[in-house]
């Protein structure tokens, strides 16, 4: 499908709003993805593995091919020339701009042009599984959708084009396995709505047969794994899937994320009502719908991975808004690509502005990590006093994490997922104990206090499996003892960092 003379006018402003995506990562040393700092552990714990160094004695690597490597690959041949940050921070700050290239390219191949709509979806390039740092199964995701335009403009039907697709579909499983469940699902919708007879499903299938190329490695990586495939969560279910779709947008700042979750929810059904001539495309819109019922019967926890549900939410979302063909009215059409071009860039701009300002205060804090020895081992805990759960997503919980990336050092922020990870704590004690979690110490509820007796519970425990250095965020040295054995080494502002006498 050739470009069209609009959209050729446009190709400019399409570059500028891919390019803008990648701003928010670029313009900030530390980005405020939530889990980033551990991803970014794992890959400096990936490419010195094996070089007998402090990192050995604190981890293991497994190499073995899972549908979970969608950032590591790409970062782990960067690193050649570039540190585990840098490296990560560019291969990460792709994402978004892929996302946002896929998304045009869909509305396209949909509509034989950029639909106003896709404006509309854009803003969804920053959804709460992006903030939160989910970032193998966000480029899975990206490069799910950039398969699927390719699958909706020309189907495979010669030996070759079989073999592309089945190559593209393996590519987009190991990127991440949930990338590879959306591109299967939305291709089987867009068959399914061109099917008139049981001769159309015979046809369908060798079309989506290529597509099914990753169930041989899905089903060699899992049969090895161990843990429940899946686990929904034990209270308010309900609510919590309502929720999923209210908070697509999570992650930057409470009010502006949820006026622009309305604000996209009605301009929508006003290009809908009041636009005039619009058509919705079919396959997006049958994708869309499924990936809706997807999140609502999918179990929060599917096959290690948490958060299966709300993470299909902002997809759905993107389908949806992507179905939504152009107003037979150009004047109206421009209104609706203003309005949801105009929000998008507030997304990025204000996204982009709070990671740069946190990223300042973030690597002021992390002066902490020169008084770390390196190759020691370093305990932390973010204590809380407040009873309200936080709407912003951010790394402070995590960026200890980067003790290792900075100091070969073992902390205990790393996130633990069984048969689905490629590095293991080496230790039984550290692996039973300290990962992913046991760095919090909740708030005295509702008091809305330091829960004293837990933090020093937790201290205790910390300084019987020997760390060289504790360091705490969000107590001060009135909400605690000092354990027996350590000593304050430094104090600013909501931190404190201990060390043990003489280390």
């Amino acid at each position: 499908m050739d470009p069209t003379p609009s959209d050729l006018r446009k190709a400019p402003l399409f570059g500028l709003l891919i390019a803008a995506a990648a701003l928010p990562v670029l313009l900030s040393t530390v980005p405020g993805l939530a889990d980033l700092p551990n991803h970014v552990a794992r890959h400096h714990i990936f490419h010195h593995f094996g070089e007998g160094g402090p990192l050995d004695r604190f981890f293991d690597v497994q190499w073995r091919w899972i549908g979970n490597l969608g950032v590591d690959l790409p970062v782990m041949g960067l690193m050649r020339w570039l540190d585990a940050e840098t490296a990560t921070r560019l291969v990460v700050a792709c994402i978004a701009p892929l996302t946002v290239a896929a998304m045009l390219l869909l509305s396209h191949v949909a509509h034989g042009r950029v639909s106003a709509s896709a404006m509309l979806a854009l803003p969804f390039a920053f959804h709460q599984a992006y903030l939160y740092g989910f970032v193998n199964y966000c480029l899975g995701v990206a490069l799910a959708m950039l398969v699927l335009a390719a699958f909706l403009r020309r189907p495979p039907r010669t030996g070759m084009a079989c073999l592309l697709f089945a190559a593209a579909s393996i590519l987009v499983w190991t990127a991440h396995l949930g990338g590879w469940f959306i591109l299967v699902v939305a291709a089987g919708c867009a068959e399914l709505t061109a099917i008139r007879s049981w001769r159309g499903v015979a046809a369908s299938v060798p079309k989506l047969l290529p597509l099914a190329a990753p169930v041989i490695p899905l089903l060699l990586w899992r049969g090895a794994s161990f843990g429940p495939p899946f686990a929904y969560v034990e209270d308010g279910l309900l609510w919590a899937k309502v929720m999923n779709f209210v908070t697509v947008l999570k992650g930057w700042s409470r009010y502006p994320d949820l006026i622009m979750t309305g604000s996209i929810g009605l301009l929508a059904l006003l290009a809908i009502c009041w636009a005039g001539g619009r058509r919705f495309d079919p396959r997006l819109l049958a994708a869309g719908v499924a990936l809706c019922l997807g999140t609502v019967i999918m179990p929060t926890t599917v096959l290690g991975s948490w958060g299966a549900d709300f993470r299909l939410a902002p997809v759905a979302g993107m389908f949806l808004l992507l179905s939504i063909g152009p107003a037979a009215d150009p004047k109206r059409e421009r209104m609706l690509f203003i309005a949801g071009a105009l929000i998008f860039a507030v997304r990025v701009a204000g996204i982009a502005l709070s990671w740069n300002r946190a990223s300042a205060i973030l690597e002021q804090r992390l002066i902490f990590l020169d008084d770390v020895p390196r190759g020691s081992r370093m305990g932390f805990l973010a204590v809380r006093s407040d009873c309200r759960h936080p709407w912003a997503l951010t790394p402070d919980h995590k960026v200890p994490g980067l003790a290792i990336a900075r100091r070969d050092a073992f902390t205990n922020t790393m996130f633990k997922v069984e048969g689905a990870d490629l590095m293991t704590i080496r230790d039984p004690r550290d692996r039973a104990r300290w990962f992913d979690l046991s760095e919090n110490v909740e708030a005295l509820c509702p008091a809305g206090k330091v829960d004293r007796t837990a933090l020093a519970a937790r201290l205790g425990e910390m300084a019987r499996d020997r760390f060289d250095r504790i360091w705490l965020w969000g107590a001060s040295p009135r909400d605690f003892t000092v354990p027996a054995g350590y000593e304050i080494r430094r104090i600013r502002g909501e931190d404190v960092l201990l060390g043990r006498t003489g280390v």
